[in-house]
Order: structure tokens, then C-alpha cells, then sequence
């Protein structure tokens, strides 16, 4: 029977926690070893034990069977049996301890080594000393600044190797491969980034552990440079946890404008908090929410917006193969929720300029599809290419097979970035919108304002540019409605002084009464002279005759056609066609009386005229004429 209680090492017991939490998925390995810094301080030793477990995991599986040392002994903890048998073979090859299960794994070392089916394996792992990836260190600028740091750093005996053409990336990569033990560069790429040899411990360092500076690889430092919100903007980071590009965006703002951090989970929303506490940024509001129900009333006036979602992590050089096994499931679940929640930073803040779309995978399921999946439902925003932000050297962009995207979309590439994989995507909101909808929409209206001037020009009589109205078609519409005007006109003037109930000889003493006016009005009398002239004119007058009389109105001769005496040229036009319009009965008996009044009245004034003639021949002084 174990007794694990008290006698087994805590170093162990931690490891074996640790394992088993990250083969449930309750979080990465990195974030579990972080989170057990409090109870073992040998945090390093930890992270060894557990990824050297996962690594020979199938080997220790098949020990374990062919051993069959959990038959043997069911009471003892599987994984603390595992971690032991990593420390006996992989590690440091012994087990000092006095506890049951460090004697009891003893015991069965060589069973375990006679069963071991590849020795060349233990080998493998003990010279696994070719990682290249260098340590990248970011400076916390809103504690220290980068001068600060580098100085602090050479005081401590480093020697900082300069790179001087920043358009030179492959000799700035060979650069990296060439590092001494004592030499460390400043990235081209990312401001405040330091990079120094691979493996290089600074867990323990004072800096470290001060929030001066922050180790944080130079992938992850890329989406927050590429969004790169100006000092005093609104910014969401909207899956936040645990914290390292939100305080990037703080540094980034010079700790100036808003900055909403969003978490879910509670116990990473926990880390979140205190990574930010630690940095110092003080204008980063964390929020324990998810964000797919929050809307623009949650977080007001949001400019930027960054989106590094939950993901496979396929391209963490320092996870596991349990960790980045691709199941078509798994990748189809991620997939809908980074869609899902990129379509919400699009669509939710009406606000946003930037949005900025990052995982730390490598397959373009969680990458350029989900990309082109948005983006075709969305029309407000586009593609910005991410090469531009990188000084125009960066050398791996997406897929061909998606066209644009592919071209636009920034990758980081382990073995040739010397970096974790990453894919960086920048969307921007249009200037120039165009949409079809709203296009056709200020077409129509565009068309009902051009028939609306169309008719308003014809009948307010003001000039309208359209080809198809020529200026003879407006002066003939303007003639039409010149003479229906003087017809109604007539008629109206008309029925005032005579109705159609009068009778003829009512109608001739108005005209009597008129002419003895009209000559009073006169003077009484005319000269001959006068008269000769005023009869000459009455033989030349056409079928058309206007007598105005205190009335004011008009009797029209037996000509049908109404011209404008006001306008010559008009009345010399060929009159315009018009639609028959239905006879009435009141319109033709006004016009029989007015012939017969007209004819009457001739008569009339002729015979009067006469007369006076001759009595004004006869009063005229002789020798006068």
C-alpha cells in the first residue's frame, strides 16, 4: 500500500497534477506550471518532467503493460507511476527519495529496461538540444523604457549585436542562428522587443519578476502591432485572458484612452486580472463576460478591435502532439466559434475602423476559411494587407487557394521565422462604400426627383434639360396653354355680362348702353379726319373684332381659333393639336348668341357711323379739311 501523504517528493506530486489537468483540458501546459509557482518554486523542473511524460507517453504505456505493474499494484496514482518512470529513465536516472513509490518503481527498472522496445528513444530526448526558437523578451514600456532596459542588461555583461539594414531579413535571421551566449539583438519588426539565445532562463530574473519585462514570443507580439491603436482610443481585446497582448495594447497607448479586456472563464479571467494588475496598466477595464452577448451598449465608442481566439494551438512549437492533434470535430467546433465571433466584432460595434483576427494555428480551417466565410456576408469592411506592417519583408503569407485572402494574411512559420506558428489577418471598414441596395435605391430616387422636375418644369413654364424636349415642344405647350387661358378667360368675362337665359334684345341694349358710354368717354364727338381714318381702318379689319366696354369683356368674330394678340410670331404658328374634349350645350348656345350679336353689332355701328360722318361734314368750317 502507498502512503503518498507524506513521504513522496512535492516536486512530483505537482508534475503528476499537472499532467493529468492538461490531458483533461483544463489548460495548456504553460498556463498549469505558471499557475503551481506559488506552492514549488522550481517551476522549470515542473515543465521538464510533464512534457518529457507526454512525449514518451506510448513508451511508458507500453512499460507499463508489458510490466504489468498497475495490475500488480491497483491502489498506486497512474500518473505519479508515470512521472516517476521519467525521472528513472529520462531524467536524472535515479529516484533519491525513500517514499513506497519511488522504492516500488526502483524495483522494477531493470523489467523496464529489458522491455524497452527502442533504447535509441532515451538517447533522442537527452540531445534534444537543437531547438533554434531564440527567447524573445518584450519590455514593459509602462515601467521601463526600452534604453533603460538594454542598459540595465549590458550592465549585467550582455552584449547587444545591432542590426543596421531593417530591410535585410535574411541576414537578420542569420543573425538569430549566430547568437553568442552573451549577445542579444533588438527585433526589426515589433518596437520593444529584445531577442537573445535559445533556453535562456529569466524565471528567476529580477526584471521578470518586477514587470519590467515580459516573456512573450515575438508571433504573439505581432497582432498588436499590426492593429496598432493610436494614444487615447477606445480598444477591445475581446478574448483577453491570460493577459500578455492586453497589456501590449496598454504600451502600445501609452496607458492613455479605454482598453476592455473580456474573459469568460472565471478562473482565467482570474490570471487575466493579475497579469494586468502587475503591468501597471491602468487603462485596461476587465470584464468576466462572453462576449458573443455583448453589443456596443456593453462597451460604447469601440474604435479597435482585437480577436485571438480559442484555437487548436497547432503552431505552439512548445506544445505537445496530444496538445495539436487535429480531429476534423475539434476543428470544425473552433472554426464555428471563431467565425461567430469575428462576425460580431464586424457587425456589433458600428464605431470600429481596425479589427484584427490572430490564432496560433497553422491550419487554414481556423485561418483563411473562417476569413473568407465573414467577409463574403460582410460589405463594411476589407482586406488590408498585413505586409505593409512588417516593413515589406515578411515572407510567408496564406494560401493561393484563396485567392486575395491568401495574399493579404500574414503567417509566422516555425522553421523559417524561428518563431511559433501564427496567422495575422487586418480588416479595415471602407471609405467608399458601395451597396448594391442602397445603390438602386438612390437610383429610384434619383429618377422620381428627375420626373417631378420633368413635370413641374412644363407646367411652371421653366426650362428642363432633356434632349428629348425640344424647344419647339415647350413653345407649342406654351401657346396651348396660353390660348386655353384667354378661352376660359373669355368665357368667364363673358358670362358676367350675358348669361345664356338673356334673350337678344337684352344683349343689344347692353351694347347701346356701352357705345353711348364709350363716346361720352370720348368727348361726344369726333373730327372727319378722324372719322375717314377710323372708317379706312374698319374695312381692313379681319373677321376678328374686340370691343372693351365698362364691363370689360371681349366678343369674339367667327373665327374658332383664340390667338394671343400679345405675341405675333405665336399666333403665326400652326396651332397645336389637341384631344376633341366633349361638347357642351351651355359652351355651344354662348357661341350662337355671340355670332348673332356679332353680326347685329355690324350692322349697327355702320349705320351710326354714317350718319355721324355726314353731321360732321356739314358743322366743318369751310376751307377747312
Amino acid at each position: 500500500m502507498f502512503k503518498h501523504s507524506v513521504k513522496v517528493p512535492r516536486l512530483y506530486k505537482i508534475a503528476a497534477k499537472v499532467a493529468k489537468d492538461a490531458q483533461e483540458g483544463i489548460g495548456s501546459i504553460k498556463n498549469l506550471v505558471y499557475e503551481q509557482r506559488k506552492k514549488h518554486p522550481n517551476i522549470k523542473a515542473i515543465y521538464a518532467l510533464v512534457t518529457t511524460l507526454f512525449q514518451q507517453n506510448d513508451e511508458i504505456e507500453s512499460l507499463l503493460k508489458k510490466s504489468q505493474f498497475l495490475t500488480k499494484e491497483p491502489r498506486a496514482n497512474p500518473w505519479l507511476i508515470k512521472i516517476l518512470i521519467v525521472e528513472l529513465l529520462w531524467g536524472s536516472k535515479r529516484l533519491s527519495g525513500g517514499s513506497i513509490p519511488e522504492k516500488t518503481v526502483q524495483a522494477y527498472e531493470q523489467i523496464f529496461k529489458a522491455h524497452m522496445s527502442d533504447t535509441s528513444s532515451i538517447t533522442k530526448v537527452n540531445d534534444n538540444g537543437g531547438d533554434v526558437k531564440p527567447r524573445y523578451v518584450r519590455i514593459n514600456t509602462l515601467l521601463i523604457s526600452l534604453d533603460e532596459a538594454v542598459e540595465g542588461f549590458r550592465n549585467e555583461g550582455w552584449r547587444l549585436c545591432k542590426c543596421l539594414d531593417k530591410t535585410d531579413y535574411e541576414g537578420f535571421l542569420n543573425k538569430i542562428t549566430s547568437l553568442e551566449e552573451d549577445e542579444f539583438l533588438i527585433d526589426i519588426h515589433v518596437p520593444n522587443l529584445l531577442i537573445f539565445p535559445p533556453k535562456t532562463a529569466f524565471y528567476n530574473h529580477t526584471a521578470y519578476k518586477s514587470g519590467y519585462i515580459i516573456l512573450q514570443d515575438k508571433a504573439s507580439c505581432l497582432p498588436v502591432h499590426i492593429l496598432s491603436p493610436p494614444t487615447g482610443s477606445t480598444v477591445l481585446d475581446m478574448c483577453a485572458a491570460p493577459g500578455m497582448k492586453t497589456t501590449q495594447l496598454a504600451a502600445v497607448m501609452y496607458n492613455e484612452g479605454t482598453l476592455y479586456a473580456v474573459e469568460r472563464n472565471p478562473k482565467r479571467f482570474e490570471t487575466l486580472s493579475k497579469i494586468v494588475e502587475s503591468s501597471g496598466a491602468k487603462c485596461v477595464k476587465t470584464e468576466n463576460k462572453d462576449v458573443l452577448t455583448c453589443t456596443a451598449g456593453d462597451f460604447p465608442r469601440v474604435e479597435y478591435i482585437l480577436v485571438d481566439p480559442s484555437c487548436s494551438g497547432s503552431g505552439m512549437t512548445d506544445r505537445l502532439d496530444f496538445e495539436q492533434e487535429k480531429s476534423k470535430g475539434r476543428i470544425e467546433s473552433l472554426a464555428g466559434f471563431q467565425i461567430k465571433i469575428l462576425r460580431s466584432a464586424l457587425t456589433r460595434y458600428p464605431q470600429a475602423k481596425r479589427v484584427v483576427y490572430s490564432t496560433c494555428s497553422i491550419y487554414p480551417e481556423e485561418n483563411e476559411d473562417v476569413v473568407r466565410q465573414v467577409m463574403e456576408t460582410n460589405h463594411f469592411f476589407k482586406l488590408v494587407p498585413a505586409k505593409q506592417f512588417v516593413n515589406d519583408t515578411w515572407q510567408n503569407f496564406g494560401s493561393s487557394d484563396y485567392g486575395d485572402i491568401g495574399k493579404f494574411c500574414l503567417y509566422a512559420k516555425p522553421n523559417e521565422d524561428f518563431t511559433n506558428g501564427f496567422f495575422v489577418a487586418k480588416t479595415a471598414k471602407k471609405i467608399n462604400l458601395f451597396n448594391r441596395k442602397i445603390y438602386n435605391y438612390k437610383k429610384h430616387v434619383q429618377s422620381q426627383e428627375n420626373r417631378r422636375k420633368q413635370r413641374q418644369g412644363l407646367d411652371n413654364d421653366q426650362p428642363y434639360d432633356n434632349p428629348q424636349f425640344s424647344q419647339n415642344n415647350k413653345q407649342d405647350r406654351r401657346a396651348e396653354k396660353g390660348a386655353c387661358a384667354e378661352t376660359n378667360m373669355v368665357y368667364e368675362q363673358t358670362k358676367e355680362g350675358r348669361t345664356c337665359d338673356q334673350t337678344e334684345e337684352e344683349s343689344m341694349s347692353n351694347i347701346n348702353n356701352n357705345k353711348y358710354m364709350h363716346s361720352q368717354e370720348n368727348g361726344g364727338g369726333e373730327t372727319s379726319a378722324t372719322a375717314h381714318n377710323t372708317a379706312s381702318k374698319k374695312k381692313k379689319r379681319k373677321q376678328r373684332y374686340a370691343v372693351d366696354d365698362t364691363e370689360n369683356f371681349e366678343l369674339v368674330g367667327e373665327t374658332s381659333e383664340i390667338k394671343n394678340s400679345e405675341n405675333p410670331e405665336q399666333n403665326c404658328e400652326e396651332p397645336v393639336k389637341r384631344k376633341k374634349k366633349k361638347k357642351n350645350k351651355e359652351i355651344d348656345m354662348f357661341s350662337e348668341s355671340v355670332a348673332i350679336i356679332t353680326k347685329k353689332k355690324r350692322k349697327y355701328l355702320r349705320d351710326n357711323m354714317d350718319d355721324q360722318n355726314e353731321n360732321n361734314a356739314k358743322e366743318m368750317p369751310e376751307g377747312k379739311t
